[in-house]
């Protein structure tokens, strides 16, 4: 995977490995849940153009001020498309 985009999120850096935990077990529910994708169609974005199957795409590295957050994808495009994802359906799962 050639793609790839970041995103920054500003405060405490927290235990990474939980939030990648969560994050993976988030993005399991994602796939299998026809409710999630009608709520995702409703923030305007298209799951079938996301590609909601195979490996868990993000990955958290620590970094000064806060936490990084790296989508992969298989072009950048993908990518920023996967961190639009993660702003409108993961980051308020995440940090509730």
């Amino acid at each position: 995977m050639d793609g790839r985009a970041e995103l920054l999120i500003a405060g405490e850096c927290a235990d990474l490995g939980m939030i990648a935990a969560r994050s993976a077990g988030i993005w399991i529910g994602l796939a299998l849940d026809d409710a999630a994708h009608a709520a995702l169609r409703r923030d305007g974005l298209d799951p079938a153009a996301l590609r909601l199957t195979g490996l868990h795409p993000f990955e958290f590295v620590p970094a000064q001020g806060g936490v990084q957050v790296v989508a992969h994808a298989n072009d950048n495009e993908s990518a920023e498309a996967l961190l639009d994802l993660f702003r409108v359906y993961f980051l308020r799962r995440l940090l509730a």
